[in-house]
């Protein structure tokens, strides 16, 4: 039995390795063109004590990481929401055996008035990665 809760365990943190490989060299790029230090995005290694989110690094995003066969995407997204502070974007980013990942998160639609109606959105980790590229540089020109 304590094999299969660490090879869960392992899958789990390969998963968040995997997605910080993929976010990490957008953190790069973005901060290297404005002539500053990236931040390293990494395992949240306190999150089995005290909770919270599985990536960290940018301060302004709360990225939860799943990666099981059997789907759970509303609880995930629950759990996701539950852990962002009221100043973070919460992110959840899963995926299957064998399929892509694939990231839930908050969109936006411009309503009348100039209002914007945040809506829940599911995307692929590509359309993810180019919001993200975007959304550091934005980040950084407020600063």
């Amino acid at each position: 039995m304590a094999s299969v809760g660490r090879g869960s365990k392992n899958k789990g943190a390969n998963a968040e390795r995997e997605v910080a490989a993929l976010l990490q060299p957008i953190i790069d790029r973005v901060y290297n063109d404005a002539g500053l230090v990236p931040p390293k995005m990494e395992r949240n290694l306190e999150q089995t004590r005290g909770g919270g989110y599985d990536l960290i690094g940018i301060d302004w995003l709360a990225l939860e990481v799943k990666r099981q066969e059997q789907l759970s995407i509303n609880s995930w997204w629950g759990q996701t929401l539950r852990q962002a502070r009221s100043n973070q974007m919460p992110v959840l980013i899963y995926r299957q055996n064998r399929k892509k990942w694939r990231v839930m998160m908050f969109g936006g639609l411009k309503v009348q008035n100039g209002k914007w109606l945040k809506v829940t959105v599911d995307i692929t980790i590509e359309e993810f990665q180019k919001f993200f590229y975007h959304k550091m540089h934005q980040n950084l020109q407020d600063q």
